[in-house]
């Protein structure tokens, strides 16, 4: 039996749209730089005929909202960011290191999984917001070569191999969400108490994740260390350089889940899949894990891809490495699309969620008994025993101060 998977839940994606305007990040700025002084809408629509072929760090992302603040050019550069998450940063922005010997590239290894170990069992008890921005495309019609026919209902036709499609619309925003998470007893559970509005006012986000709360860093870093494991390159952090690996797990060790939608029924499939871990080396805490699902057989043409970073919060008294942000990428069949008999296609969707956690809190609270006069002071009515917010791991109810809102999904950027 497998032990728990990292999930990734699609019900709705195609690979973003082809740019008219492929830039780098060095050209991207100089690009974005010509649209000072211009409104909101104008900034948002110059940028939705653009993609990136370089990744782009948080702080450089901050940075760019900070001069172009708008809601609209929010959106637009949160999807740029999000569509490059799983490319190569800038050669400008890499440390000019060396790489660490094998020695050294071992013992940091050793140290992240140590690290991953103790940190998932020590973590808390806490509950944290989810925001969600959800951003998908308008299904496009993909041509499929024949091939050998499947059960799958939309696979009825015996058709497999993508040849070509049509022109796809850009990705584009289709709201934002907002969920409590709780972590409790080394578990993530999701709110589920959202009154009937506010599950009227979520949107119809068809994908989800689960597993940033350290489920994830253990599977993947076990998956990981039975695959292969390489050095990649040093990354500068808002600290010191964070040392970077490359990993590739094969099919038969993989404990990364995929669940695609089927008609009324859902098929789990397992792929092999690859990645970076960004490492500590000073510590082993992992910085940022990237997961890229490798599709084949009648999977090839779909996406699975999910990212999440971590930094220090605070929890009551404590300061734990947790997510901060993360992001979700996915192609599939629309739900309940079947190919199209006479022209061999089939409608394909793309998504995108955008995540930041925030509202860090932790459960429990200390019960202080006041001494005999303090407590002939108290005002009538009051309890015999004052909340006074302190944190225990022993308690169940989230601590009083808790203003985190109840309301929904994804993978977790703040900014």
């Amino acid at each position: 039996m497998r032990k728990w998977a990292t999930w990734l839940l699609l019900a709705v994606f195609s690979c973003p749209a082809m740019a008219s305007k492929s830039l780098s990040i060095e050209e991207f700025e100089q690009f974005l730089a010509k649209l000072q002084n211009k409104s909101d809408a104008r900034v948002a629509q110059e940028l939705a005929d653009v993609e990136l072929t370089e990744h782009v760090s948080l702080e450089r992302l901050a940075n760019w909202e900070k001069n172009y603040p708008g809601a609209q050019s929010h959106e637009a550069l949160i999807r740029l960011a999000d569509s490059a998450a799983f490319l190569k940063p800038p050669a400008s922005d890499l440390p000019r290191i060396s790489p660490p010997d094998s020695d050294t590239q071992e013992r940091m290894l050793a140290l992240a999984s140590e690290y991953v170990k103790s940190t998932v069992a020590r973590l808390p008890d806490f509950s944290a917001l989810r925001e969600t921005t959800h951003f998908e495309d308008t299904p496009s019609q993909e041509t499929l070569m024949p091939m050998a026919s499947s059960a799958s209902k939309w696979h009825t036709h015996p058709l497999g191999i993508p040849i070509g499609r049509n022109e796809e619309k850009p990705l584009r925003c289709t709201g934002t969400s907002s969920m409590t998470v709780t972590y409790r007893g080394g578990k993530e559970l999701v709110d589920t108490t959202m009154t009937k509005r506010e599950k009227e006012d979520q949107p119809q986000a068809d994908m989800t994740t689960s597993g940033e709360f350290g489920p994830i860093l253990s599977v993947v870093i076990g998956d990981a260390m039975r695959g292969q494991v390489a050095w990649s390159h040093w990354e500068q952090s808002s600290g010191d350089p964070m040392a970077v690996m490359q990993y590739a797990v094969p099919q038969d060790d993989s404990n990364f889940a995929v669940a695609i939608p089927n008609g009324a029924k859902t098929d789990l499939i397992y792929p092999a899949y690859h990645g970076e871990i960004a490492i500590d080396p000073a510590t082993g805490s992992i910085l940022h894990l990237s997961v890229v699902g490798d599709m084949t057989g009648l999977y090839q043409s779909m996406q699975a891809n999910m990212l999440v970073e971590y930094a220090p919060v605070a929890i009551g008294a404590r300061t734990c490495m947790c997510p901060v942000h993360g992001v979700a990428l996915s192609r599939v069949p629309v739900p309940g699309a079947a190919p199209d008999e006479r022209s061999g296609t089939i409608s394909m969707r793309t998504q995108l969620n955008d995540v930041e956690f925030t509202h860090y809190h932790q459960f429990g609270s200390e019960a202080r008994i006041l001494a005999n006069d303090i407590r002939k002071a108290a005002p009538a009515g009051s309890a015999g025993a004052i909340m006074d917010g302190t944190p225990t791991p022993s308690a169940s109810q989230p601590a009083a101060d808790s203003q985190a809102p109840a309301t929904s999904p994804a993978p977790d950027h703040p900014r």
